[in-house]
């Protein structure tokens, strides 16, 4: 009897402090929104295979009143990218290209690239870490970005062809290999993936990837039926990296509503770079197949070797672009950030990636630990993940 009693009070003590927990996070999530008059979120967290805290916060639009939802849908831009390259990598799993292959290999329409007047030869491994040589162009500080600029490869009425095509004959920006730049290789990616498996990409995701995962609100657009589901945008005004280190809710502004987004119709491109839609418990599948070396649900996706490929860095001692900006001791591997040492709380070997629209994610080996945080304002990403991480492990440290 004594042994009962004694047991019941320990699980009330431990129902107490993991309700304590996320009443304590749900408060500071909901001041957070509220100081900074952002607009809600969905936030998914797990230790292990347990999910330990799933809620929707704040309103759709600041200034009306729908609630946001646990379902909603958001636009993932780079947060596409490491799904790209699963994709890509299942390919070299069935042996049908191999990481140390030109990319013309596959890709035959693409004129010889050069950097510097000299051939070069861009290989698999390259493109999926994104030490191709490939730029994402749009700006005007040298010819090279000038000549994306004019190109624009990404335009939603190009098909893959047509980006191959549009990107094919503008010089490298450096000897592949040599440095680390975000790029558009992901999208180049893309083409691979059709050509390979002749198959549309959004075809082959969906059967090779979203399928499996249960992933079933995942794709290029959302369908007629779910317009309802898919939030509105608000974007963050800021100028330097180091301004978006912190919301200035005077910058927070309207972008558009879901009502009237382009992600409701399927669009020619489909951007293996940024062009996915999802849902916090969508992408939080995806995770968990990577934090499970390739398995979900007793299915395997992707070879446990290729997965510690796919997450671990390929960038140690190059140039790293912005990275050194963000993120204390990170590297880039297939598609994903890689800490390579431990910091901002993270630990080493943590894998974590976020989309220019505000939505993040990272796993933490160390501490068996996965979060999701899906928000819709662009360029809010970086201010949203430098408030959040100390405050997930706050409330992990309070569960141990």
């Amino acid at each position: 009897m004594f042994k009962k009693i004694s047991l019941s009070l320990l699980s009330l003590c431990l129902i107490s402090t993991s309700t304590l927990a996320n009443k304590h996070f749900s408060d500071n999530f909901n001041s957070f929104i509220a100081e900074n008059k952002l607009p809600g979120a969905v936030v998914l967290i797990k230790k292990g295979d347990e999910t330990i805290h799933y809620s929707a916060y704040g309103k759709i639009n600041i200034e009306q009143a729908p609630l946001m939802k646990q379902d909603a849908i958001f636009r993932l831009f780079s947060m596409s990218k490491p799904i790209t390259a699963v994709a890509l990598l299942q390919l070299v799993d069935q042996e049908k290209i191999k990481l140390t292959d030109d990319i013309r290999k596959y890709l035959p329409n693409f004129e010889p690239f050069e950097f510097e007047g000299e051939q070069q030869t861009i290989t698999v491994h390259q493109l999926l870490s994104h030490t191709a040589g490939f730029g994402y162009g749009g700006g005007i500080k040298n010819w090279i970005d000038i000549r994306y600029l004019f190109a624009n490869p990404l335009s939603r009425s190009n098909n893959l062809n047509d980006l191959v095509d549009d990107l094919s004959g503008i010089d490298l920006k450096f000897t592949p290999g040599s440095k680390f730049e975000y790029s558009i290789a992901s999208d180049i990616q893309g083409a691979i993936i059709e050509k390979i498996s002749n198959m549309p990409l959004s075809q082959y995701l969906e059967t090779h990837v979203f399928a499996p995962l249960n992933m079933n609100d995942t794709g290029f657009y959302v369908p007629k039926t779910e317009h309802h589901r898919l939030v509105d945008m608000y974007e963050y005004d800021a100028s330097t990296f180091e301004e978006a280190h912190k919301f200035n809710h005077e910058k927070i502004l309207f972008s558009e509503t879901g009502a009237e987004s382009e992600y409701l119709e399927q669009p020619v491109l489909m951007s293996g770079g940024g062009g996915l839609v999802s849902t916090a418990k969508d992408y939080s599948n995806f995770v968990s197949m990577l934090q499970n070396q390739g398995v979900f649900n007793g299915k395997r996706l992707l070879s446990e070797s290729l997965v510690k490929k796919m997450l671990s860095s390929k960038t140690a001692g190059l140039d790293t672009h912005f990275l050194p900006r963000l993120y204390q001791g990170a590297g880039f591997g297939y598609g994903i950030g890689i800490k390579e040492t431990s910091g901002d709380t993270r630990n080493e070997g943590s894998f974590f990636w976020a989309g220019m629209g505000g939505t993040v994610f990272w796993a933490d080996p160390t501490t068996d630990l996965q979060v999701v945080v899906m928000m819709q304002v662009e360029d809010g990403w970086i201010a949203l993940e430098k408030w959040l991480i100390p405050e997930v492990y706050k409330m992990i440290e309070t569960l141990e």
